[in-house]
């Protein structure tokens, strides 16, 4: 393998660009995919300089979770996005074998990134560094090196990804860590300058034994409540939860900074698909609690994903706003995603229907809007990238929603079910992209987020009663165009 630098890297990028898309690809139209090899975590979001910037985990010579460097698109509207590019690659002695998810913030006037160094010894002993650098109003970075080379007493060197804030008149990072007992834990850290860093200590939750790793934290405050967020490994899969081999919750309380006591209710999963994992939050200068995803999971069916034929691999979620209700968060799109409807497809108020099917829509980039009334005990099922011999389905029975690769001709199958509060009305709000779907229930109370792999011309939908009425307040689809990418 041929292995670029970063000016041929983003060279390919902008090329890659340049060339007429195909449209029988399993490309998006509007989730992110890198433009070759592959993406996760995202990284480093935060608004500066009057622009959003996402940063990604990207190999950009392989579809394996090798060759970690840090991948950047901006945007100021969600919409046009600059072409992605590298701008952190793994070539010094500090994060020579992956440049590991981190954070950004911004500090007298230049965006401060904080990431993970994954370095590995000759007999393949893995080291930990928490590593800094710096972007100017320019978008130029620049790498400062190790500001903590070492892993307190008492943990593995599985220690990664911090997660950078300010409170208190100090700079933070709370950080993913591993107990010598195979514990999965939150460490906390602090400083004036971003520079020394000093360990606050461990962050006590209730949570003893509750998977042997935690991925990804983000620590937040929404309506006077401190929110954590983490990605455990190692949960016992269960009927209605935890069914993917990794997850991403959250619990809700209060945080003792002194004492370092979580106070909190139970950890709740925030997304019921088959694929996210590794969130990351981030205010806007709208004062906005934004999060993206990465629409996969690590070790789960990846070899399995019909992209890699296209030689690249994974997405990641649109944008959502978080608000917290009852102690819960609820996940919405960000109010920007409207911008990319492109004409109205279907809109009906108040009527009645068994079933209704739309054979063709947009070659799979649409959204819709559904608002079922008397839906407490209701069952019925929507047949999503539906065609000859294939569906993704989603069905509603007496209070459990189960959604169901099993009736896809290629790609990962399955099952995942969880149990839903009942209402006395269902409200669902789906985004369908060519090979990315993610339904948003009961005003982003549930979310599910998933990779399906269809035939092209699978492009239906059909809601199907089974055999009972729908009684319908409103049902609105919206055709999509896909967001854009230049320079």
């Amino acid at each position: 393998m041929k292995f670029k630098g970063i000016l041929d890297i983003n060279k390919d990028s902008k090329e890659f660009y340049k060339k007429e898309k195909n449209n029988e690809s399993f490309r998006n139209n509007y989730h992110f995919q890198p433009p070759f090899g592959l993406i996760n975590d995202p990284n480093g979001l935060s608004f500066f300089n009057g622009e959003y910037n996402i940063f990604f985990q990207w190999n950009p010579f392989t579809c394996e979770h090798k060759f970690k460097h840090w991948g950047l698109i901006k945007t100021k509207d969600f919409i046009n996005y600059t072409i992605p590019k590298v701008v952190l690659a793994p070539v010094d002695y500090y994060d020579k074998n992956g440049c590991y998810s981190g954070s950004a913030i911004e500090r007298n006037g230049v965006l401060e990134l904080l990431y993970t160094g994954n370095v590995k010894d000759k007999n393949g002993n893995r080291l930990s560094y928490q590593c800094a650098a710096i972007m100017n109003k320019d978008g130029d970075v620049k790498k400062l090196g190790a500001v903590l080379d070492s892993v307190p007493k008492g943990y593995t060197s599985h220690f990664r990804d911090p997660k950078v804030y300010f409170k208190n008149g100090k700079y933070y990072f709370i950080i993913g860590a591993q107990t010598d007992k195979l514990k999965g834990r939150v460490l906390l850290y602090s400083s004036l300058d971003m520079r020394k860093w000093s360990l606050e200590g461990e962050v006590k939750t209730c949570l003893e034994n509750f998977g042997y790793m935690w991925e990804c934290p983000n620590i937040v405050t929404l309506k006077d409540k401190d929110v954590l967020i983490f990605s455990p490994q190692g949960l016992e899969k269960e009927e209605f939860k935890y069914q993917n081999i990794y997850q991403s919750g959250y619990i809700v309380g209060k945080l003792n900074y002194d004492a370092l006591k979580f106070n909190h209710d139970e950890f709740c999963e925030l997304d019921m698909g088959f694929d996210f994992y590794a969130p990351q939050i981030f205010e806007d200068d709208k004062n906005r609690i934004l999060m993206l995803g990465w629409m996969g999971v690590p070790e789960q069916d990846e070899d399995k994903h019909i992209s890699l034929k296209e030689n690249w691999i994974h997405c990641l979620t649109i944008p959502r706003k978080l608000t917290l209700k009852n102690n819960k968060i609820y996940q919405n799109p960000i109010d920007e995603i409207k911008q990319l409807r492109e004409k109205m497809f279907f809109c009906r108020d108040n009527f009645v229907e068994e079933s209704l099917e739309f054979s063709d829509i947009n070659k799979n980039s649409y959204e819709f809007i559904l608002d079922l009334k008397d839906s407490r005990n209701l069952n019925f099922k929507i047949e999503m990238f539906k065609g000859e011999g294939e569906h993704f389905d989603l069905y509603f029975n007496d209070g459990i929603c189960v959604i169901s690769k099993e009736n896809i001709l290629q790609g990962p199958h399955g099952i995942r079910k969880f149990i839903l509060n009942k209402s006395n009305n269902l409200k669902l709000h789906g985004f369908i992209d060519k090979s990315a779907v993610e339904i948003y229930i009961n005003d982003g109370e549930y979310v599910l987020s998933s990779r399906v792999f269809v035939k092209m011309n699978s492009t239906g939908l059909k809601l199907n009663g089974l055999g009972e009425k729908l009684n319908i307040n409103k049902l609105e689809i919206w055709t999509l165009k896909g967001v854009n990418y230049n320079e």
